[in-house]
């Protein structure tokens, strides 16, 4: 079995005698998965339904997060009244230490500066632990939050990834047709049918293809490096990146703003933080404030649901638009055919259509590709991550 070849965050919790090299696992202890589902994991071969647990077991954010997390809870505690009496205890501490000096002390006036800002500092606590609406679960919500995000932008960057791919086909097919064009460009110069200009802007024409092809290859670079970091990978590693599934037209018909948003509401983290606020919260302004809060969050995530659902229609209908205009180009191709066949049109002309085929099959799968991601956007907004802002 290949394993891959990870940059490795610090190891979670401390490692049990005998157990796999730190790493390993990854963010969870061996016994948290079976061997099956390690191993898929540590292979070298990156499948697009494996990428919400790559994130949880290999991303450095997600497992720096997770030692703060524990590390809050050490020093903190759990619960909102643990929080607030260990910023009464640090503020107790402080008045603890503080000495004013004698009035004779030849460094009195750098003391006393001193012990007043000491005194603001545990007045400051004080006020925290009063204020305080905190707790780990709100610390652990808040990180679970970001970890799915993470989740999003890695699985965006692999549908990016593709795109670049087919993009670098459509920079590929371009070139090979400004080539065509220079080299009919120069045959009709010399033949005096065309002038030097002609030739010249077919020669710009092709370095301009050339440049649209290396940054296409530039992209398709930057993209995997960004991917296989956030998935644990070194940048310069080289694992089989495999092909996203195609869209299930299908999961469109199972999406409904409107009986899915009691859902994205009760799976919404934001919306999760403010109501354990809402549960921490003593004074009136504060509960008044946060009830607000609140419902304002519930309604704009049915606006988010809403605007993501017709983000998804939006995509159908151009994915029906690419495979009509792919339709239309292959009649072509056939028509084309025919009449090259009877000579009424020249090779290059044949090869031209050749290429519409082709590049709007590179564009059909590009909007299938679209649309897949705005299907995916959806379900992460039914799932927690609807915006609230």
């Amino acid at each position: 079995m290949r394993i891959k070849r990870r940059v490795f965050a610090p190891c979670l919790a401390l490692a049990l005698a005998g157990a796999a090299p730190l790493g390993v696992y990854g963010g969870s202890p061996e016994f948290a998965r079976s061997a099956e589902e390690w191993a898929r994991l540590q292979d070298d071969v990156l499948e697009y339904d494996e990428i919400e647990d790559l994130v949880a077991e290999y991303n450095a954010t997600v497992q720096t997060n997770q030692l703060d997390l524990n590390e809050f809870k050490k020093k903190y505690g759990d619960t909102k009244e643990d929080v607030s009496a260990k910023y009464r205890d640090m503020a107790d501490e402080i008045y603890a230490s503080v000495d004013y000096p004698d009035a004779d002390d030849p460094t009195y006036g750098y003391i006393v500066a001193s012990v007043v800002m000491a005194e603001v500092q545990a007045k400051n606590l004080l006020q925290q632990a009063d204020d305080n609406l905190e707790d780990s679960e709100i610390i652990y919500l808040n990180y679970k939050q970001a970890e799915k995000t993470l989740v999003t932008v890695a699985q965006s960057n692999m549908i990016s990834y593709e795109k670049s791919q087919l993009a670098l086909k459509q920079a590929e097919l371009a070139l090979k047709q400004a080539e065509t064009s220079l080299a009919t460009a120069n045959t009709r110069y010399a033949n005096g049918l065309v002038t030097q200009v002609d030739v010249l802007n077919a020669q710009e024409a092709r370095m301009t293809a050339e440049r649209n092809r290396e940054s296409a290859r530039s992209a398709i670079e930057n993209v995997r490096q960004k991917l296989l970091v956030m998935l644990g990978w070194r940048y310069d590693a080289q694992p089989e990146i495999r092909k996203l599934p195609s869209s299930d037209l299908n999961r469109i018909l199972g999406m409904d703003p409107q009986a899915d948003k009691a859902a994205a509401v009760e799976n919404n983290y934001t919306l999760k933080v403010n109501k354990k606020k809402l549960a921490n919260a003593g004074s009136e302004n504060t509960i008044d404030s946060l009830n607000k809060t609140i419902a304002d969050n519930e309604q704009k995530i049915g606006s988010s649901l809403v605007t993501n659902y017709q983000n998804v229609l939006t995509a159908k209908l151009a994915l029906d638009q690419a495979a009509a205009e792919l339709e239309l180009e292959n009649r072509n191709l056939r028509s084309a055919e025919v009449n090259f066949q009877q000579g009424n049109i020249s090779r290059t002309e044949l090869e031209n259509q050749q290429y519409a085929v082709q590049n709007k099959q590179l564009a059909l799968e590009i909007a299938d590709l679209n649309l897949f991601q705005a299907m995916e956007t959806y379900d992460w907004c039914v799932k927690g991550l609807a915006s609230t802002t």
